[in-house]
């Protein structure tokens, strides 16, 4: 009997000292799931299996994140240099961003998608004794189906891809809105959009774990260098990093509505389809939550950025003005910012603008007339060195 109640002691303790998830954000977005009529019965049964391998693999990997606390202990130390936060709303070429200042090796580290979601210098040095970290990276995160091909032809993601600190916050915090894009319930919308209105605890939690993951990138393998980082979402959590990151700098990119409001409507579809075959349309409001919630988080974007302003913590970028002269656009941010340019990076810049003049896209977006979004447009103006047009017609859209 004892030995068992040691056994269950040892089980209950790793689960409360999990870094991760949110248990909260997590049981309603698992009661969501049962209770839910609007879904099949085959469609829930994917929601909870996926729910249930989640609550089995989440405190394996906080384990393993803590257990770097006893044989890594170095990273504690560690400094995180900058960081340089992309911030923007979503479809506005934060990710083409992110992974072309991700190619400056000299100035940038990143995480990649396989970082975030196994957490654990450990864990990565595992991966390279064993030799099995490039294969799993190149394991595909969209499901090779219909739905799946076209969300990768929106955004290409497997999990060696760069990817922003939102990856963390959706598989390991279970509190961001590519949780929504999974359990895409309203319940789960508002609680992932109150980010001010959690309690102090979980703040830090998710703070804590984030910053955590950072330091042990930067000990693993930042070299000093500075942590870059994207994420389209939720300026509340920003200001809790801002104050984790005092030094950060933040690299804002800005599109007009007209372009990537369409392309945000036409991918949340795609992503909710790719992941369990749930057709979004076939809930109750789902359309207008989705537009109201993107309103919303450019309101929050809105009033961060000139918090921002006001501390000069913030570079503007139009999104267009990139598209068409990229070597230009990202010689002045660096100059701005105080940042030396390679003459090799300055070289892949002008290989990159040749390379996107001659892009395909290979999806077409829905066209909705785009309201709401009034004072957001207004707000871009301050994101042109020279006003220009949402488009040039000789480039393709990035929108990720």
């Amino acid at each position: 009997m004892y030995p068992a109640l040691s056994i269950i002691g040892v089980i209950a303790l790793i689960y409360i000292s999990s870094p991760f998830p949110l248990w909260h954000s997590y049981f309603i977005i698992f009661f969501s799931s049962i209770k839910s009529t609007e879904i099949s019965g085959k469609e829930k049964r994917a929601l909870l299996g996926y729910l249930i391998k989640s609550f089995f693999y989440l405190p394996l990997s906080g384990l393993l994140y803590r257990l770097d606390d006893v044989f890594v202990r170095g990273y504690r130390k560690q400094e995180v240099a900058g960081p340089l936060f992309i911030i923007s709303q979503p479809r506005s070429g934060t990710t083409f961003l992110l992974r072309t200042l991700a190619e400056d090796e000299t100035n940038f580290f990143t995480l990649k998608h396989l970082d975030w979601r196994v957490p654990s210098i450990l864990a990565w040095r595992l991966f390279d004794f064993l030799g099995i970290r490039e294969r799993l990276e190149k394991i595909d995160y969209w499901p090779n189906t219909e739905q799946g091909r076209l969300a990768s032809k929106m955004h290409a993601h497997t999990l060696g891809s760069i990817e922003g600190h939102g990856v963390f916050l959706e598989e390991n915090m279970y509190h961001h809105y590519f949780t929504w894009r999974r359990f895409p319930f309203a319940k789960v919308l508002r609680r992932i959009e109150a980010v001010d209105s959690l309690s102090s605890y979980a703040k830090k939690k998710m703070v804590r774990g984030l910053a955590g993951v950072v330091r042990r990138g930067a000990y693993h393998r930042g070299n000093g260098r500075m942590w870059l980082t994207k994420e389209n979402e939720n300026a509340d959590f920003y200001r809790e990093l801002y104050a984790a990151f005092p030094h950060a700098r933040f690299l804002c990119i800005g599109r007009e509505p007209g372009g990537f409001v369409n392309s945000y409507i036409s991918a949340s579809e795609a992503s909710i389809r790719a992941k369990h075959g749930i057709n979004p349309h076939s809930l109750t409001g789902y359309h207008e939550d989705n537009l109201n919630f993107r309103i919303r988080q450019c309101q929050q974007q809105m009033k961060f950025c000139q918090e921002l302003e006001a501390k000069g913590a913030i570079t503007y970028v139009d999104y267009a003005q990139l598209l068409e002269d990229i070597p230009g656009t990202l010689g002045r941010v660096y100059a701005e910012m105080g940042i030396p340019m390679t003459d090799t990076f300055r070289h892949r810049l002008n290989e990159l603008q040749d390379i996107q003049r001659n892009r395909k896209r290979g999806y077409n977006n829905v066209k909705e007339t785009v309201t709401g979004f009034e004072s957001y447009s207004a707000f871009l103006e301050r994101y042109r060195v020279i006003p220009a047009p949402d488009m040039t017609p000789s480039l393709t859209s990035v929108e990720e």
